[in-house]
């Protein structure tokens, strides 16, 4: 479990690098997000990726796996991780090359040995899942998707009911709660950010049942 420390550094590097920027305090609206979201930032900052590689390092260095392996969009942060622990790492592609190999994974492993999945966040839950079953098309076993964000919509709920372990450092509620007691946002803020988050929850869930039936 991330520390209090750790954490309050966290949402610090994320807030001042921009991954996460709140909307003004006088542009309130459910109807548009009063946040922005952008992990993929941190790979202009070396160090801070560094640093969160370290945390990733942290919570998986007592887990039982042989490889990590990160999405085709997100290789920094599964390269900085396992140049950082020693782990060896594979990605996987979005499609098929055409060419060479064809393979949708890239690395060397061997069939039922096992893979954590790291990736900055859950944005899109069937996207998730296909990336996982190519890993287990190519014969390996889902350890776990470990993820620095968890927007706090249900994706991850929506991926453990589908039988895989998945995880997050770190909540959008969490750096919402943090910013308010470092004083970077009003109670008022903080009201309105959770009252939209509460909304895009509903609305996901909605949308979920309707897939569902």
């Amino acid at each position: 479990m991330l520390s209090t420390d750790k954490k309050r550094e966290l949402i610090i590097k994320l807030y001042e690098t921009g991954s996460v920027s709140l909307q003004r305090a006088n542009e309130p609206s459910l109807q548009k997000a009063p946040y922005t979201i952008n992990l993929r930032l941190l790979n202009s900052y070396p160090l801070i990726l560094k640093f969160v590689a370290g945390l990733f390092g942290n919570e998986l260095k007592s887990r039982m796996f042989d490889l990590i392996a990160g999405p085709f969009t997100d290789i920094p942060l599964a390269t900085t991780i396992s140049l950082e622990f020693n782990w060896p790492m594979i990605f996987v592609r979005e499609e098929r090359k055409g060419h060479g190999t064809d393979k949708l994974v890239e690395g060397n492993f061997q069939p039922e040995q096992g893979v954590i999945v790291v990736d900055d966040e859950v944005e899109d839950v069937a996207d998730a899942l296909q990336l996982l079953g190519r890993l287990e098309g190519s014969g390996l076993k889902i350890v776990a998707l470990f993820l620095l964000l968890d927007r706090g919509y249900g994706s991850t709920e929506t991926i453990r009911k589908k039988g895989y372990q998945c995880e997050a450092i770190i909540t959008l509620n969490d750096i919402f709660i943090e910013l308010f007691q470092m004083n970077k946002i009003s109670p008022e803020q903080l009201k309105h950010l959770t009252e939209y988050l509460a909304s895009e929850k509903k609305e996901f869930l909605l949308r979920q049942r309707m897939e569902e039936s």
